[in-house]
Formats: C-alpha cells, structure tokens, sequence
C-alpha cells in the first residue's frame, strides 16, 4: 500500500510562513499601538502635574515668569498629545491594514489545507478500493483452487 505525499507541502509551508510574516507584522503594528497609548498616558500625568503646578503657583505667588512657564509647557505638552494621536491614527489604519492581509494570508492557508484534505481522501479511497480488489481477487483465487482441488479428489 502505498503512503500519500502531499503535492502541496511546499506550497503549504510557504503560504504558511507568509501568514506567520504578517502575524509578525501585526504583532508589530499592536507593540506600536501600546507604545503610544503609554506615551499618551504618560504625556496626561504630566499635563495633570503642570496644571496642579500652575494652581500652587498663582495661589502663593504671583510671578507672570512661572505662571508663563507653565503654559508653555503645558501647550508644549498638548502639541505633542496631538502629534502623538496623529502617529497613533496612522498606526492604527496600518494595524487595520495589517490585519486584512494576516486574514488573506490565513484563507490562503485553509485553501491549501483543504485541497490537501481533498486530494489525501480521495487517495485513501483509491487505497481502500485497490485493497479491496486485491483481497476479492486473492479470496477468488482461494475459491478457485478449493474448488479444483475439491474436483480432482472427486475423479480419484
């Protein structure tokens, strides 16, 4: 009996390493998300901070040079919120984008699973048939020598 060789083992580990590429990439694109939701909660502490700065300072004093300095490190600190949300977009719609390709990526894999799957079972019932031929004619042949032999006691 013979063993079944898939034709699509090389074209099954290649599709699946290109699945596990875009995997890569997602994982990537997610690392990149987190980074900038931590330097976006990081950028609000400090914001929190500078506003609670400002308030002790224009109740104990009332220095225009502090007072300035710290809206303008809030402002500064607001600028690079927004900028950090435009990063954060564009990661976002390359992360979608991303995504889209691992699910392709992915079908292509199951497509090439089930074609194998197909072709694996058709071959096994290939198998069984010319097993089931082979003992048909093996269980003939025994019948037929009985029954020569059955027939040559008879005559003697």
């Amino acid at each position: 009996m013979s063993t079944y060789r898939s034709e699509f083992e090389a074209l099954h580990k290649l599709r699946t390493r290109a699945r596990d590429a875009h995997l890569a990439r997602v994982a990537d694109a997610l690392r990149a998300d987190t980074a900038l939701s931590e330097q976006l909660t990081a950028l609000d502490v400090q914001a929190q901070e500078s506003r609670q700065m400002q308030l002790r300072a224009r109740g104990k004093t009332i220095d225009p040079r502090i007072i300035m300095d710290l809206e303008r490190y809030e402002l500064v600190l607001k600028t690079q919120a927004a900028s950090i949300h435009q990063q954060q977009q564009a990661v976002r719609e390359e992360l979608q984008k991303r995504r889209q390709q691992l699910a392709e990526a992915e079908q292509q894999v199951r497509v090439i699973e089930k074609l194998d799957d197909r072709r694996r079972e058709r071959f096994e019932q290939e198998q069984a048939r010319i097993e089931q031929r082979t003992m048909d004619e093996i269980a003939t042949q025994q019948f037929l020598r009985r029954q020569s032999e059955d027939t040559r006691a008879a005559h003697s």
